[in-house]
């Protein structure tokens, strides 16, 4: 469904249609370097009408005649962007054992598109950290995804630094923009305070470890976590960072089919 951007080839003949009109795929030749495309979604894209949203992992689309399931992929509240009445771009999926024929890619909003695709900020890491694209990251290299934690569980990436030494990153998406800032939890998130534990452990053990946020949209100027909705969350946040533990944000854009690296260092702030 997707692939690197790098393989974007700039005589690419290709177009995606959807339900409404055929639009040509945007070369990686037509980006500066710096926004080169990190991910491609290949095939048609469908364009939709959002109709109502039944449950947090399904949306109810019309494309043309009566609306279809859609499957959510992001369960987070999407207060202002799962909304009826918004455009979404949706992907068909040929899997008969599934109870949705569509995956949510991306939902138009105020003409900057939002990704709803929290699985992508792990793929989008990944890539700008092969590209030595992250200041905060400069030198360092993805050893492995979803390592085992000394303890129990897991995190997302176990990396290399400069060093020859290995640290731990965790990732979180992030699509909820108030007034040009960027914040998470947009949902109370135990599974969110669990990680943040788990690198607070980490850390006091002597391990390198950081905390990523991935918005998954360019409209925004600076990140700074949600209190209003999970004071908890925001608590442990700071508490991490007093120990060690880097917290960073990064945004992205989503030029249809490309997702590309919007800035590579947008200013946290704690409150």
């Amino acid at each position: 469904m997707i692939r690197a951007g790098r393989e974007t080839r700039p005589d690419d003949p290709r177009a995606f249609t959807d339900s409404k009109r055929t639009i040509g795929i945007p070369s990686a030749a037509s980006y500066p370097q710096h926004m080169d495309p990190l991910l491609t979604i290949d095939g048609e894209l469908l364009t939709g009408t959002i109709v109502d949203r039944p449950n947090r992992f399904v949306v109810r689309v019309r494309f043309e005649d009566a609306p279809e399931r859609v499957f959510l992929g992001d369960p987070g509240a999407l207060e202002g962007t799962v909304e009826p009445g918004n455009e979404i771009l949706c992907s068909p999926v040929d899997d008969p054992e599934r109870a949705t024929d569509y995956d949510a890619i991306t939902v138009r909003v105020d003409g900057v598109y939002v990704s709803v695709r929290p699985a992508f900020a792990n793929d989008l890491f990944e890539r700008v950290l092969a590209r030595d694209a992250i200041p905060a990251f400069a030198g360092y290299s993805c050893l492995k995804r979803e390592p085992v934690l000394p303890e129990h569980g897991r995190t997302d990436f176990l990396v290399e630094t400069p060093a020859d030494e290995t640290a731990f990153v965790e990732i979180k998406s992030c699509t909820h923009v108030e007034d040009g800032v960027a914040m998470f939890p947009d949902r109370q998130t135990e599974r969110g305070r669990r990680h943040l534990r788990s690198l607070e452990a980490l850390s006091e053990d002597g391990h390198e470890t950081h905390v990523v946020f991935v918005v998954q949209r360019p409209d925004v100027e600076r990140f700074r976590p949600y209190r209003a909705v999970d004071p908890e969350f925001v608590d442990l946040l700071a508490r991490v960072q007093e120990i060690g533990v880097g917290v960073h944000a990064i945004t992205t854009s989503f030029d249809p089919p490309h997702y590309s690296l919007r800035n590579d260092n947008l200013p946290v702030d704690m409150g």
